[in-house]
């Protein structure tokens, strides 16, 4: 058993290296241990990003800051509010988004289906974030944003920090120029992921206990 969960290690770090390489480092914060990385997307202009924060946590703290659906102004970048629509289960749920926009765009909105996995041999949390359009009416004070996909992804480390990988692909729709979208998708995971940085290190995150994650310390 021990053997075939170093194997599943070492495949998820070789599958990982060979993704990175079609990603192209547009941002590194050596100090806070950020990296950002874009690349081009497949039928679109707008390109997707990839920001990997290493942070000594734990996975419970991480995963409640997520869920703390009140404090999303404090830390993701340009979130003016957040708002849990329905709480389908422990690991899923509808969020309502509205992102802010500079002058003279038009803020956005968007409704968000989020999925949460752990994996039980490695940990490793897993979020998937998917776009719904069949629920919540738009509202006219903004636009919609119909098309977006991503993941927060929570690796355990073998000295006891987390990799946390933050990968978005959004099309914020309502005619705003690729390069003015594209300008922002470096700025939004690395503030993003340095505020969470600092978040997680703060009550009541830091001595969360979910019954839901399992912490790499905890035995299953």
């Amino acid at each position: 058993m021990w053997l075939a969960a170093r194997l599943l290690v070492v495949v998820s770090l070789l599958l990982s290296q060979v993704c990175i390489a079609d990603w192209e480092l547009a941002k590194e914060d050596k100090s806070h241990q950020i990296r950002v990385y874009t690349r081009a997307a497949e039928h679109s202009d707008m390109r997707e990003f990839r920001g990997e924060l290493r942070v000594q946590t734990s996975l419970s703290a991480l995963v409640a800051l997520i869920e703390d659906n009140k404090a999303g102004p404090q830390w993701i970048h340009n979130c003016r509010a957040l708002e849990v629509i329905e709480q389908v289960s422990a690991q899923q749920r509808l969020f309502y988004m509205v992102t802010e926009a500079p002058w003279p765009v038009k803020d956005r909105d968007s409704v968000i289906d989020s999925v949460l996995t752990q994996d039980s041999a490695l940990g490793t949390v897993h979020i998937d974030m998917q776009v719904r359009n069949d629920v919540f009416p738009a509202n006219d004070e903004f636009i919609r944003i119909t098309d977006m996909q991503g993941f927060w992804e929570f690796q355990p480390q073998d000295d006891g920090w987390v990799m946390v990988i933050y990968q978005v692909h959004a099309d914020p729709a309502g005619g705003i120029p690729a390069w003015l979208a594209n300008s922002m998708v470096v700025e939004a995971p690395y503030y993003t992921l340095k505020n969470m940085r600092k978040m997680v290190t703060q009550e009541p995150y830091v001595s969360a206990h979910l019954s839901h994650i399992r912490d790499v310390s905890q035995k299953p």
